[in-house]
């Protein structure tokens, strides 16, 4: 399930026909047997279905599917290229608090787009790629920092570092993966900042 904030549906042009560009929308993938039971809900809640389809095999049309994940970043740029987005995750338990926060404080320059799933333990987790409005890099680490603070976890894409993205462990256990597997560095050479080739280290410690 991915929710977007308006005006995020009015950027996915192909299927503008589908989508009611002044309000906030969701899609779903679910079996086509709970159709009719998910339509009712959306109604009961206040909801309204614009488009209900069931699959019927790979297209030469876009999927819905194509405009959630990071795509949705990619037609949100196509709009206003000041747009970028970071990598999110919400607490499942305080995720209303924390988007109000959000939504608070930076209002428009931080349009929510979630997408919902379940982890290995069948807990429902909100994890987000907002579409954030790139003015300055100060502001921009001003949400990070922000995002952090009220306990929203945040994977900053725009580092050059895996060390400073966010994911980084701090048991080193990526760090020696990357000596187990790519030892000499031919994979993704610089991306991070602590691996030293073998042959370089070895030389070294001589």
């Amino acid at each position: 399930m991915t929710v977007f904030e308006s005006p995020i549906p009015s950027f996915f042009a192909p299927i503008k026909q589908l989508v009611n560009a002044e309000a906030s929308s969701i899609f779903f993938l679910i079996a086509e047997a709970q159709c009719a039971e998910l339509v009712a809900a959306a109604r009961t809640a206040g909801g309204s279905v614009s488009f209900a389809e069931p699959y019927t095999g790979l297209k030469s049309a876009p999927l819905l599917s194509d405009y959630t994940w990071n795509h949705t970043t990619l037609w949100a740029m196509k709009v206003d290229p000041a747009y970028t987005y970071l990598q999110c995750g919400f607490n499942p338990d305080t995720v209303r608090e924390q988007i109000t926060l959000l939504k608070k404080k930076y209002g428009a320059d931080f349009l929510l787009h979630i997408e919902w799933m379940k982890n290995g333990a069948g807990v429902v987790i909100p994890g987000s790629i907002p579409v954030v409005r790139f003015t300055t890099p100060d502001r921009l680490n001003e949400m990070i920092d922000y995002c952090r603070e009220i306990g929203v976890f945040v994977a900053n894409p725009h580092v050059n570092h895996v060390e400073g993205g966010g994911r980084y462990r701090e048991d080193n256990v990526q760090l020696q993966t990357k000596y187990r597997y790519d030892p000499r560095g031919l994979m993704n050479p610089g991306k991070m900042a602590t691996f030293v080739r073998r042959e370089e280290n070895e030389a070294q410690t001589a």
